[in-house]
C-alpha cells in the first residue's frame, strides 16, 4: 500500500497529511497509525479473506511495526470492530448530510440510499470488510453490523405509514434489506465495489417497493437521476 496515495481515504478518518507530517517530525510516531492499520486491515481482507489474514500481514501492508498495532489494539478482532465502526459512523454522517427537512419518505430513502453507495464505492475495501466479514466475524464487528442493520429496517419501516395498501407483512422490510444486502455483497465479492454508486436506483426500488408498490418505488428510484441530472438552459428568441 503506498501511504502518498492514500491521504483520501485518512481524510475518510478525519486527518490530514499537515498533521501526519507535524507529529512524525516532532516524535517519530504517526498519529495516524490506527488510520493505516484499519486501511491494512480492510485491504488484507479485501484480498485473502478475515480469517486467514494475520496480525503480521496486516502490519505489513499498512506499512506500521507491530508495536504500533499492539498499541492500539488487542486483537484482529478488536481492529475489525474499529474499521466497521468508522464506516458507519459516516454513512450515518453522510445520510444527515444529505437529508433536507421536509423530505418525504421515499425522497430521503433515495437520497440516503445514495450518499452510503457513494461512500461504499470510494472505499470498496472498507466496505468489504464492513458488509462482508463483520457480519460473520462474531465479536463486537458482528454486533456493530446487526446494530446498523436494525437501525435501517427501523427506517424502512417507516414506510408503512405511506403504503400503497393495509396488511404489509412483518417480513416485508427484512426480505426488502436481505435483498439489498444480497445485492452489495456479491457486487463486493466480484471485485466491483467502486462501481456501488450505480446500484443506487436499484437498492431504492428494493427497499421501496414492499411499501410504495411498483409505480412509486420505481419513481423514487429514478427521481435521484432526475434531481442530479445537468440543468439545461432553453434559448430564449
Amino acid at each position: 500500500m503506498d501511504k502518498a496515495d492514500c491521504f483520501g481515504t485518512i481524510s475518510f478518518f478525519g486527518h490530514g497529511q499537515g498533521v501526519y507530517n507535524c507529529v512524525f517530525e516532532m516524535t517519530g510516531f504517526s498519529p495516524l497509525d490506527r488510520d493505516w492499520i484499519l486501511i491494512g486491515l480492510a485491504e488484507c481482507c479485501a484480498e485473502r479473506g478475515y480469517e486467514a489474514t494475520s496480525v503480521a500481514e496486516i502490519c505489513a501492508e499498512a506499512g506500521v511495526a507491530r508495536e504500533s498495532f499492539e498499541r492500539l489494539f488487542a486483537d484482529k478482532e478488536e481492529c475489525l470492530a474499529a474499521a466497521a465502526e468508522s464506516v458507519i459512523a459516516e454513512a450515518r454522517s453522510r445520510i444527515e448530510t444529505a437529508h433536507s427537512p421536509g423530505m418525504s419518505w421515499a425522497a430521503s430513502l433515495r437520497t440516503g440510499a445514495g450518499a452510503v453507495l457513494e461512500l461504499l464505492a470510494e472505499r470498496p475495501a472498507l466496505a468489504y470488510a464492513t458488509l462482508v466479514e463483520a457480519p460473520v466475524a462474531g465479536g463486537h464487528a458482528q454486533e456493530l453490523h446487526a446494530a446498523a442493520r436494525a437501525e435501517a429496517l427501523a427506517y424502512l419501516e417507516g414506510g408503512r405509514e405511506h403504503a400503497v395498501e393495509q396488511g404489509i407483512p412483518a417480513s416485508a422490510g427484512h426480505g426488502a434489506l436481505a435483498g439489498v444486502e444480497a445485492l452489495l455483497v456479491f457486487q463486493l465479492l466480484g471485485g466491483h465495489g467502486k462501481d456501488l454508486g450505480a446500484q443506487a436506483d436499484a437498492v431504492t426500488y428494493l427497499l421501496a417497493v414492499p411499501y410504495l408498490g411498483r409505480r412509486a418505488a420505481a419513481q423514487a428510484a429514478e427521481s435521484g437521476r432526475r434531481d442530479t441530472a445537468p440543468r439545461r438552459l432553453r434559448a430564449v428568441a
